[in-house]
């Protein structure tokens, strides 16, 4: 597997944990419930594969990176969680800190 479609299903499983934690919270019904098996499902069958081709600890840390990101962003924007300047810089920091740790890696190996 190429890097650059490792890293590829690193953010899309990223993205679908967005989901799948939020369904943790929201989903009342069946059918919600089993979407978000199936997010978590993909989720994680992404990052394992992307593990294959990019160091595990930071291939697990963007991984989380985006997760934590984007949650916190979901329930301030579609949620209707308290925004503050803290929240937003912190988001800020966490996302430089995971692009560097992309951009830190080395292309050697796998």
């Amino acid at each position: 597997m190429s890097k650059n479609l490792a890293w590829l299903l690193i953010i899309i499983g990223g993205i679908c944990e967005i989901f799948w934690v939020s369904g943790l919270k929201y989903a009342d019904t069946l059918g919600l419930q089993a979407l978000t098996g199936l997010g978590i499902c993909i989720s994680f069958v992404c990052m394992l594969l992307a593990i294959k081709a990019i160091e595990i600890s930071v291939a697990y840390s963007v991984f989380v990176g985006i997760g934590a990101a984007g949650i916190v962003l979901a329930e301030i924007v579609v949620f209707g969680a308290a925004a503050s300047w803290l929240k937003i810089t912190l988001i800020v920091v966490l996302m430089c800190g995971v692009i560097g740790l992309k951009f830190a890696t080395s292309d050697k190996g796998a």
